[in-house]
Parts: C-alpha cells; sequence; structure tokens
C-alpha cells in the first residue's frame, strides 16, 4: 500500500517523495531542490540560502494581512544507519517505506520521520486551500543532525515574525518549549603499536543491542556497545594477556553504539580458553541487561590477521581502563520534571587509527553550567593519561522560552479539540534548532515545538505513529487560522 492512501494525503505523499530522495546528513541538495521545485509548482516566493537552507515565504490570506507573521521549521537531513549486513547506500540508495499497523516504518534502516515527516508537513500546510492566516514563512535547514550549520548560521532576518513553530519533536503529546544543550567531545588516544608475535587472532563481533536516540533514549539504561566489549576485555585481564589490534564500534556520535567489533592478539597457548572466557563473561553482561537488551549476542572466535602489530597490553589496559572511566548514560535527571534526564553523555563511536585510537561522545544538559561541569570531568580524567588528546567541537546551547503564551494557548485549544487529550508543556532531553534561533531572534518571538511521535528515531528501528501524523498537521492547521 503506498503512503498516499493515507491522512493527510498530501503530506505523505511529500514524505514518500523524500524517502525516494537520498538526503543524509551534508547530501541535501536533492531534497533542496525538490521543494524549489514545489514552491515554483505553488507560485511562492522562495530563496536558498548560501548554507543550502530553503526558505519559502507565502503571502497572507485575504482579510489576515493585519495577522502576526507564523514561522513553521524543520530540517531537511536524516541520520543514516542501516541494519547490520544491510548493504544500504544513504547516498544513492532510496528508503523503502512499509505500513506496519499503525505505524510507518523502513526495511532495515532509519527511516527519515526525523525529520522527513516535518519537512512534509510544511509542504502539505504551504498548500492547504482551507489556509487562512497571516503571512507564513518556512524554513527548511540543513545538517542538523551532525553540525546543526543551518540553524547556527542562518540570517536572523528569515527569524523576523511573530511565531515560530518548529515540527521536529517526536512526543505526540508533549509541546516543548526548551531543550538541551550539546557539544562533541573527541578523545584521540595516541598509541605506539608493537609486534605482538606468536599470537593468535581473535575476533569479537557484538551485535543486537538496542541502541537509540542518544538524548530521548538515554535514560532508558541499554547497554552501550563499546562500553560492554570495553568490560568483557577488562574482565578478561585478569586472566589473560591481549594485545588490541582493532577496536571499532558506533557511527554517529548522537547514537547509542548498538554494535562492537574488536580485534585482539592472543598467545597461542591461551587462545582458546581466551574465546570460552570471552562468552562466559559476556553472558553476565547478557544477564545485567536482559530486560533492555534481550538480543544482544556475542560471536567469538578466530581468524586471520596479515599483521602482528597491536597497541602494547599496557596500552591495551590504558584504553579500556579510559573508556570505563567515563561518565555514561543519563547523570541527572531535572529537578522540574523528574522524567527528564538534565544531564548526559554519550560514547557513540570508537576508531582505531594507525597511530591513534579516537573516541567521540556527546554531553546534553539543560543547563549551561552542568553542561560545562561534564565536559571539565572528562578533561579531567583525560588529563590522567599522558597519551591523550582532548578537544571540545559543536558546543550548542541550551533553550528555555516561556511556557505561557498566546501560541501555547492556542495550540493547546487546538489540539484538545482535534484529539480530545491535554497538551503537556515541557522541555526536551535532547537537542532542537530552536536553541540556535532563540539567540539570534527577537525576545518578543515566541518559539515551541511540536510533532508526531516517533519510536526508535536514530536507529534501524525507527518509526512514525500514522493517527498522530494527522494529530499533528489538524493542531497546526487550525492554530495557524486562529492565532
Amino acid at each position: 500500500m503506498a503512503l498516499e492512501s493515507l491522512q493527510p494525503q498530501n503530506l505523505w505523499k511529500h514524505f514518500e517523495n523524500i524517502c525516494n530522495i537520498p538526503h543524509p546528513s551534508g547530501h541535501e541538495a536533492q531534497v533542496a531542490e525538490y521543494i524549489k521545485n514545489f514552491a515554483k509548482e505553488n507560485n511562492l516566493d522562495c530563496e536558498q540560502d548560501e548554507l543550502g537552507n530553503v526558505i519559502i515565504e507565502k503571502k497572507a490570506a485575504p482579510g489576515c494581512e493585519n495577522k502576526g507573521t507564523i514561522i513553521l521549521q524543520s530540517h531537511m537531513d536524516m541520520v543514516p544507519l542501516a541494519s547490520q549486513g544491510s548493504d544500504h547506500d544513504f547516498v544513492k540508495d532510496k528508503i523503502k517505506t512499509i505500513i506496519d499497523g499503525d505505524f510507518v516504518r523502513a526495511d532495515n534502516t532509519t527511516l527519515g520521520a526525523d525529520d522527513g515527516i516535518g519537512v512534509a508537513t510544511a509542504l502539505a500546510l504551504l498548500e492547504n486551500p482551507d489556509l487562512k492566516c497571516g503571512p507564513l514563512r518556512a524554513i527548511f535547514t540543513v545538517e542538523e543532525e551532525t553540525t546543526m550549520k543551518g540553524a547556527t548560521y542562518i540570517d536572523k532576518k528569515y527569524l523576523e515574525g511573530d511565531y515560530l513553530i518548529n515540527l521536529d519533536s517526536e512526543e505526540t503529546y508533549n509541546l516543548y518549549v526548551g531543550c538541551q544543550g550539546s557539544a562533541d567531545i573527541i578523545l584521540d588516544f595516541n598509541v605506539q603499536k608493537i609486534e605482538a608475535d606468536n599470537c593468535r587472532a581473535i575476533k569479537l563481533n557484538a551485535s543486537g543491542f538496542k541502541g537509540g536516540h542518544s538524548g530521548a533514549d538515554i535514560h532508558r539504561g541499554r547497554a552501550n556497545a563499546a562500553c560492554t566489549m570495553a568490560a568483557v576485555l577488562n574482565d578478561l585481564s585478569d586472566d589473560f594477556d591481549f594485545f588490541i589490534q582493532d577496536f571499532s564500534s558506533g557511527r554517529l556520535r548522537n547514537a547509542i553504539s548498538s554494535r562492537a567489533s574488536i580485534k585482539v592478539l592472543v598467545p597461542q597457548e591461551s587462545a582458546d580458553a581466551f574465546v570460552k572466557g570471552a562468552s562466559l563473561a559476556f553472558e553476565r553482561y547478557q544477564r545485567i541487561y536482559k530486560d533492555t537488551d534481550p538480543d544482544m549476542t556475542l560471536e567469538c572466535c578466530e581468524t586471520q590477521s596479515s599483521s602482528v602489530t597491536a597497541l602494547s597490553y599496557t596500552d591495551s589496559l590504558s584504553l579500556l581502563s579510559l573508556i570505563l572511566s567515563l561518565p555514561l548514560g543519563a547523570l541527572r535527571m531535572s529537578s522540574v520534571d523528574s522524567s527528564v534526564t538534565e544531564t548526559s553523555n554519550n560514547l557513540g563511536i570508537v576508531q582505531c587509527y594507525d597511530d591513534k585510537v579516537s573516541i567521540y561522545c556527546m554531553c546534553r544538559s539543560l543547563n549551561d553550567d552542568s553542561l560545562d561541569a561534564i565536559i571539565a570531568r572528562i578533561d579531567g580524567i583525560c588529563s590522567q593519561y599522558d597519551n591523550v588528546d582532548f578537544s571540545v567541537d559543536n558546543r550548542h546551547a541550551c533553550w528555555l522560552s516561556p511556557d505561557k503564551n498566546a501560541l501555547i494557548d492556542s495550540l493547546k485549544a487546538n489540539f484538545m479539540e482535534v484529539t480530545s487529550c491535554p497538551l503537556k508543556v515541557t522541555v526536551m532531553a535532547a537537542g532542537l534548532e530552536c536553541a540556535m534561533f532563540a539567540q539570534k531572534a527577537s525576545d518578543s518571538l515566541q518559539l515551541v515545538s511540536i510533532g508526531a511521535l516517533v519510536i526508535g528515531a536514530h536507529t534501524p528501528q525507527e518509526k512514525v505513529k500514522i493517527a498522530d501524523v494527522n494529530s499533528i498537521y489538524q493542531t497546526v492547521l487550525k492554530t495557524l487560522n486562529t492565532i
């Protein structure tokens, strides 16, 4: 069944068209062309800035010229992550969509409902003949999932307006007026490799971890594949010598690591016992995470290696010590809403190079001081290692807007009319482009985020609830017409 059979028909038509266009972060050009062609076909003013952002302007409906200017905002890029064993190429291949009961999902890849549904919602609203509002601007940004470049450097003239509705949140019954700030942490563990003679190569492949979004899912207590395997090897270090040859885990700094691949060189006489010991050690963590990660598995076997170079025994243990020393997961819950994570850290990627092992973390917090504190804490841990270089990139501020204003009142009233349910005003345990907009825009801009339920964002299990997409669409439509 085609998505266009769902309601609102035009929204799902646009979303399916977007899924047919490859658009991982940094490759939004084709989606931008789709949006510009849409504007041309609908006689709407459109421009593209030097960053790649697309901005559409729709004039006020007759009789609405004195109403306030409304801005709809979403991002064009998606997180590119496929299931293990998939050969999907996100730069070339379209996303195959599947209607699965009450949800739409993809075929073993991320769906891109984050934020393709937001883009499709804006386009469907722009062409809706029942739209009767003041001046309407739609902003479609680039690289939200990586650098936040589109939102960070957008010209503030595009944020001149009265109301801004960000369409990038993923909990239907929540209306967001704040979000976490974040920072990318890069740790370079510098090494000088040695030759490990008279050893056998052992490959450890850990997979089936639940993974998830490093903001929205960080409080769920799920296992991190990289940290779990570091713990397994650390357990084995009491009984075995080994030399780490390769350690690879994760692909995205903003996703909880769901698999890891490690190669170690083990002295010939103890290799068989090492394989058996690794399986036994892993079973402990299967028991610990049996409720959150029931499908986590370890394949451990001898493999071929064309090289005998590896990290020294001392460096191997130091690397494991560093990984296990890093703060991980939800570190503090909000004092205002105990269901929301205030401060967290995610270890997203571990990657080996010839002369170093790089570790990529992402810190988040609703409080700028708390974010600075966790960055300083990690820096302090790294200072205990003579061979670790510490750096910070992409530091983004927190966002907090007033929780009462005309836009919030209108959205709450219209959501109640559409769904017969209340809309909770809260803050998000993740990052939103609203934080960048709030720094640039006038204090008078009323700024919120809303969106339909997306489960498993940033994982191949991502899916969006069909009925909720319509509920959010109807709520925003009524709000545009009444505010």
